[in-house]
């Protein structure tokens, strides 16, 4: 069973409170294992803006920027104003493997050969500083989930956790990936199984896929 490109929705017998109501969109399972990125776990102090800056891609005059009303700065002789917008977006805890590793799911519209990996029709993933950059200069993807981390399964041990009724798995909305209404894509989430807020505590007998 390949589960590439669906959701897993956590259920209480994961067992795990770090997966508590987690949603996670699986980007790679093979014979060697799963990688999956949590969708539903922004930072409270870290967003996309403010991660740029500090990457320095180029070099930003941060104090300079925070002291502009407009959030831009002049790098060289050219004018630069990176998209306010991103300063909204948060940053989300993929999960607890490699914390010091980012992610970025993206809408396919953008692609940088040899460095993008297409997992769908309509999400890819791209892990390089080239699209760190072209976001910062509003160049990027038209929509991002930027991620630090991610969450991995050795080979069987997701199919064993699916088995035990810790996880709901479907098909995906890419929505919810890519929706920043955070605190609603668990129930959004289960919503494409048709199961409603108040039948929560009663699904952990079965496991759904769709």
């Amino acid at each position: 069973m390949d589960l590439t490109n669906k959701l897993l929705i956590a259920l209480p017998n994961i067992g795990d409170p770090r997966f508590h109501r987690a949603v996670i969109y699986i980007c790679s399972h093979n014979e060697n294992g799963c990688l999956g990125l949590r969708v539903n776990a922004p930072s409270q102090d870290l967003n996309v803006g403010d991660m740029l800056l500090h990457l320095n891609l180029p070099e930003f005059d941060i104090e300079k920027l925070k002291n502009d009303d407009d959030y831009a700065t002049k790098i060289g002789n050219s004018a630069l104003k990176m998209p306010p917008y991103l300063f909204d977006i948060p940053v989300l805890d993929g999960g607890p493997v490699e914390h010091n590793r980012g992610f970025i799911l993206h809408s396919k519209e953008y692609k940088i050969n040899q460095q993008t990996v297409e997992i769908s029709e309509t999400i890819s993933m791209t892990s390089s500083t080239d699209i760190l950059s072209d976001i910062s200069l509003g160049r990027g993807p038209q929509q991002i989930c930027f991620a630090i981390g991610y969450v991995g399964w050795q080979a069987g041990q997701l199919e064993r956790e699916i088995t035990e009724n810790g996880w709901l798995v479907v098909d995906v909305d890419d929505d919810i990936v890519f929706s920043h209404e955070f605190d609603q894509k668990y129930e959004m989430s289960m919503q494409l199984l048709g199961i409603k807020p108040d039948k929560y505590s009663s699904i952990s007998d079965n496991v759904g896929h769709a």
